[in-house]
């Protein structure tokens, strides 16, 4: 008979992981970009998107919230005190470089994004030199000839301007473009520490808003409990909407409990989410605190109840939270600016969420 040697009891044996590689790997988990939007005039209609391009270092999605709406006072305009905004829809032609302006009764409005037509004449009839947009300070110029102004203007009947952010940096805009204007603002929190508003354009307080859809169907089961609507999305103007695997929020939502707020809104606990695939990764900034532009209907204008829904169960400290803000984040702690920081991501994308370290 064949002797045995030492090498035929050398067995396979997997390595145990350790306690800290098993709690981290419980740390995360696998996400679908279900739905994408940009906003190109802050606080009008959606546009939805299934590929469009990211800048990895800001986090913010090219031409969202790049216009907004401007009254004779010098304040941006906003949704919730003016529903019929909801109605102005515009859509980007990349290719073409125009943004095509839609309304109701209303011939197409089309504009150019690298060549402003205003004239002397608009800059006149805009008394104000300065725009106050959401607590922050950026800048802006207003855009488009007068008979964008007229147009806007004899929609919503109200005298006011589209104004577009602006930014040092924006050298591909012709020397016609009109006369750069201070924005300064009086409604929002503070910049986000180490972002500019040249990172966020006229975005509220971060480049990029996320929603889950666990909170949407967790929101539609409390609405339809108090025999309102349901609501989509698109109520709460998000960037970016994230399915997952499978469905968490089936649980009844009980007043003041933390263990289903975190069942019913998961991103409320993601410290960053991660495309693998293109090296790009999201930092959690804070929670969105709501007010009444919830319970307007995107798509009709009306007013609904939402608020008083989320007040149930999504009361903080006083503020009605729903979404999550994110910035970019280098990848290996790289700060300057790269050649390849813009990135195209899709719907269907995967992403790695990541759960914030438990203390």
């Amino acid at each position: 008979e064949k002797s045995l040697e030492k090498d035929d009891f050398n067995f396979d044996v997997q390595k145990k992981d350790s306690p800290e590689e098993v709690s981290f790997r419980a740390r995360k988990c696998d996400r679908i970009l279900s739905e994408m939007y940009i906003f190109p005039i802050k606080s009008c209609a959606a546009m939805r998107v299934s590929r469009w391009k990211i800048n990895r270092r800001t986090g913010r999605l090219a031409f969202d919230r790049e216009f907004a709406l401007v009254d004779a006072t010098g304040t941006a305009m906003r949704l919730n005190a003016y529903p019929m905004m909801s109605q102005i829809r515009s859509s980007i032609d990349l290719d073409q470089r125009i943004i095509t302006v839609k309304a109701p009764n209303m011939s197409n409005l089309v504009l150019s994004l690298d060549c402003d037509d205003s004239s002397e004449n608009v800059q006149k009839y805009h008394e104000k030199d300065s725009i106050r947009v959401c607590g922050n300070s950026c800048g802006g110029r207003v855009w488009g000839s007068y008979d964008a102004t007229k147009w806007f203007s004899s929609f919503l009947g109200v005298r006011c301007w589209l104004a577009r952010h602006y930014q040092k940096q924006m050298t591909d805009v012709t020397s016609s473009a009109g006369t750069p204007l201070h924005v300064s603002s009086s409604v929002a929190a503070p910049v986000p520490k180490g972002k500019s508003s040249e990172e966020k354009a006229f975005a509220n307080e971060a480049p990029m808003l996320l929603l889950s859809q666990d909170s949407i169907i967790a929101l539609n089961s409390v609405l339809l409990s108090q025999g309102q609507r349901r609501v989509n999305p698109c109520h709460f103007r998000p960037n970016l909407v994230v399915g997952g695997m499978e469905s968490l929020a089936t649980a009844s939502c009980v007043k003041g409990s933390d263990e289903v707020q975190t069942r019913t809104n998961p991103e409320d606990n993601w410290s960053s989410v991660t495309f693998e695939e293109k090296s790009l990764e999201l930092s959690a900034v804070g929670q969105c605190a709501r007010c009444s532009m919830v319970d307007i209907d995107p798509s009709s204008g009306m007013k609904g109840k939402t608020l008083r829904a989320l007040a149930d169960y999504r009361r903080k400290k006083g503020e009605i939270m729903f979404g999550v803000f994110y910035s970019g984040k280098s990848r290996n702690n790289q700060e300057e600016l790269c050649s390849d920081d813009e990135v195209w991501i899709e719907e269907g994308d995967h992403l790695t969420c990541t759960q914030k370290a438990v203390s």
